[in-house]
C-alpha cells in the first residue's frame, strides 16, 4: 500500500492531547494544505484563523462550552475556519479544507479531530473578530491540533453494508 492511502486509512480523531504546543513549522503545512483544497469555482472564500494563545483558548472555551468543560478538548491549537457569510459553497469548501488539515497532521505526527460546537450558532459564529474572525466572515468548522495524549486506535470497525458496486 502506498503511502498516501496508509495515511488515509490510519488516521484517527484524537480527543486527548499533550499540552506541548504544535511547532510553526508545522502548522504551517497544516494552514497550506487547507489552502490547496478544492472549492467550488476557485474562490478561495475562506479564512484559517490558528488560534494559541491560552488566554483567549480559554475564554473562547466558557463562550462556547462553559464553565469548566472544553468543546476542543484542550488541544494547544485551535484553527477556526470561517468562510465569506452567504458563499453557496461554503459546506463544501469547509468540508474540503478540514479533510486536507486532517490529513496532513495526521501525516506529520500531530493529532485532530473536527469540533462543531460554533458552527451553526448565529449568536456565536459571526462575533469572533477578537478571535482574529475577519468581518463579514461565518465561522464554518474549528480543528482542535496538537499531539495525541494516547496512542491511536490501530482498526476501526465499520458499519456493513455501507458500499453497493453496480457494474
Amino acid at each position: 500500500m502506498n503511502e498516501v492511502m496508509k495515511s488515509i486509512i490510519t488516521r484517527r480523531s484524537i480527543r486527548s492531547f499533550q499540552k506541548k504546543q504544535v511547532e510553526n513549522e508545522k502548522l504551517e503545512l497544516v494552514l497550506h494544505a487547507a489552502t490547496q483544497a478544492p472549492n467550488g469555482m476557485r474562490q478561495e472564500p475562506w479564512h484559517f484563523t490558528a488560534l494559541q494563545n491560552p488566554e483567549l483558548l480559554k475564554k473562547l472555551d466558557l463562550l462556547v462550552a462553559g464553565e469548566g468543560k472544553s468543546f476542543f478538548y484542550h488541544a494547544p491549537t485551535l484553527i477556526l475556519v470561517s468562510i465569506e457569510q452567504g458563499n453557496r459553497f461554503a459546506q463544501a469548501d469547509t468540508a474540503c479544507a478540514m479533510t486536507n488539515m486532517m490529513q496532513a497532521a495526521h501525516a506529520l505526527g500531530l493529532g485532530s479531530v473536527w469540533c462543531n460546537r460554533i458552527n451553526g450558532n448565529n449568536e456565536i459564529d459571526t462575533k469572533l473578530t477578537e478571535y482574529g474572525i475577519p468581518q463579514g466572515f461565518q465561522v464554518t468548522a474549528t480543528l482542535a491540533l496538537g499531539y495525541a495524549a494516547e496512542p491511536l486506535p490501530e482498526k476501526l470497525e465499520h458499519k456493513v453494508n455501507t458500499i453497493t458496486y453496480v457494474r
